[in-house]
């Protein structure tokens, strides 16, 4: 009877280990095209850098497989499985047991593959995708990411779908506080907490590059248009409006423009103007060049550059301003420009609502409107 116990005792351990050998995580697939090749899986943080975790060897039918055995898993984080010039992205939790992933090496960066084993990772991708499909607009993924319970996910599709901005540093630090609580072993969490307080460092410095601040009343401009007539900012109040300085004979400016256009023709009709400033004209150290009674035609030839420019770019709205005084503007000088192109974004109660929104002009219209 006794050894009966102990060879059950025995019998019951090894049932039980049995029964726990699903420990630690593993990746796993078949990308289609990817036969033979190598498979590398990245660790991935906020400086850029490429931390290969591991690589293995894909089969002739494209299988590959990541096995990480210790019992607490892989850490969570961001991760990407890479393949040649190819991958796709991973958002783990470090809970996972098996992921697997299908797909073809030709779709991948359309996002068209399949995550089972991951939620996180499954969600990110169909909401990535559906950005690509236009079938989710900005303000739907914006607000997704707003709300998402995982801060994982969050700061994933934050940064895939919006370029770094120093104005959106609270967002970086609330990603990076909420991180480290849910995912203490996650490096992520404060690689997000140093990122955010360079971006704050970075705005601020963006902040006392100019003249005015977020917030601020905008200064009044009141200068004559291309007949002659004066013009003011203020008239404009009400509207959401883009202040822009530029001129003629500046590429950036010109190459800026098309894309200007584009979000007045799809904004106009729910409030959106924009008001161009040109620094075209002649400043006292390029009057010094010409002889004096050859100052009044070289105004005019700088003018007729100047509308000529607004032709030649379809900028089809009525508010363009200038005193013809190139770098010596009023207007710029109230607004500490310094080069160009330089764009501020005045919200529907006057007040500057974005510094400088190139990269993310359309994003910024959408939040003013």
């Amino acid at each position: 009877m006794r050894f009966s116990k102990i060879a059950f005792a025995i019998l019951f351990g090894l049932l039980l280990y049995g029964c726990n050998t699903e420990t630690g995580t593993t990746i796993k697939g078949k990308i289609s095209g990817s036969e033979d090749l190598t498979a590398f899986l990245d660790i991935k943080s906020m400086d850029n850098a490429v931390q290969s975790l591991a690589n293995t060897k894909i089969d002739g039918q494209g299988n590959f497989s990541f096995n990480f055995p210790d019992p607490e898993g892989i850490d969570p984080g961001l991760y990407r499985l890479r393949i040649g010039a190819k991958g796709l992205d991973l958002v783990l939790s470090g809970t996972e047991n098996t992921v697997t992933l299908a797909g073809d090496m030709n779709e991948l960066q359309n996002f068209n593959y399949t995550v089972t084993g991951s939620d996180l990772s499954s969600v990110y991708q169909q909401k990535i995708q559906g950005v690509i499909n236009k079938t989710l607009d900005r303000p739907a993924i914006d607000n997704f990411i707003k709300n998402a319970t995982d801060p994982l996910l969050a700061a994933a599709l934050s940064f895939a779908t919006t370029p770094a901005n120093p104005a959106n540093h609270a967002m970086y630090k609330d990603f990076a506080t909420k991180i480290k609580t849910t995912y203490p072993k996650a490096a992520l969490g404060p690689q997000l907490d140093k990122f955010s307080n360079e971006m704050a460092q970075r705005n601020k410095q963006s902040r006392n590059k100019y003249n005015v601040e977020l917030g601020q009343q905008a200064p009044e401009i009141a200068l004559p248009d291309v007949k002659g007539k004066i013009r003011k900012l203020s008239d404009l109040k009400g509207k959401v409006v883009l202040l822009d300085f530029w001129a003629s004979w500046c590429g950036p400016c010109r190459r800026s423009n098309p894309h200007v256009v584009e979000m007045y023709d799809k904004y106009n009709k729910d409030g959106f103007e924009v008001f161009n400033v040109s620094l075209d004209g002649l400043d006292t150290r390029s009057k010094q060049r010409y002889p004096a009674d050859q100052l009044a035609m070289q105004m005019e030839n700088q003018k007729k550059r100047w509308i000529d420019a607004i032709k030649k770019d379809n900028l089809k709205w009525d508010n363009h301003v200038s005193d013809l005084k190139k770098w010596e503007s009023v207007a710029a000088a109230a607004y500490g420009v310094r080069s160009i192109p330089t764009t501020f974004l005045i919200g529907r109660d006057g007040t500057i609502a974005a510094l400088n929104p190139r990269n993310n002009l359309e994003q910024e219209i959408k939040k003013a409107i």
